[in-house]
């Protein structure tokens, strides 16, 4: 059971884990170009790209060194180390767990002595099993994502318009 728990928690904690960390402190502030709810989104999608996607960043964060060459970008971005890092651990601990962590399951399970079926049996085979693990992914999902996502995309989308807008 706790290894079905990692691998269904990894994402998230791996996803909010850091964003928190980095909106709290100076270099997620410094980073973001614009404030409030866009600048939280910029930072949570970084950490999401990086946990489930190709590492791609959100345009306007400034979390790479940029150009070094003063003819093409006379204004580099200053080096952020710590984006660097932290997005490689994300990748590194988001990209292996979830394959490592089934695996260690499926052995678990492979070496457990099987039972015979009684009529307090769970059994998986039916529709009522199929939704019953839909509706709890359904939910689960929305509860780990849904506070983060109300907080930056929903929260942008609901604020004030800007001038001449």
């Amino acid at each position: 059971m706790k290894l079905a728990m990692l691998a269904l928690l990894i994402h998230p904690i791996m996803v909010l884990g850091p964003t928190g960390l980095f909106a709290a402190n100076d270099w997620g502030a410094k980073a973001t170009n614009n404030p409030g709810a866009h600048g939280f989104s910029e930072i949570l999608y970084e950490f999401s790209s990086a946990s489930a996607n190709n590492g791609s960043g959100y345009e306007g964060l400034a979390d790479t060194y940029g150009f070094n060459d003063k003819n093409v970008n006379p204004t580099p971005a200053e080096y952020a180390p710590q984006w660097d890092i932290a997005t490689a651990l994300v990748m590194l601990l988001s990209r292996f767990i979830p394959i490592i962590a089934p695996i260690a399951l499926a052995a678990s399970l492979a070496a457990k002595k099987p039972t015979p079926f009684t009529s307090g049996t769970l059994r998986t085979d039916t529709l009522t099993f199929a939704f019953v693990l839909l509706g709890t992914i359904l939910l689960v999902g929305a509860l780990l994502f849904m506070p983060a996502a109300v907080l930056g995309p929903v929260a942008e989308h609901l604020g004030p318009i800007p001038l001449g807008g």
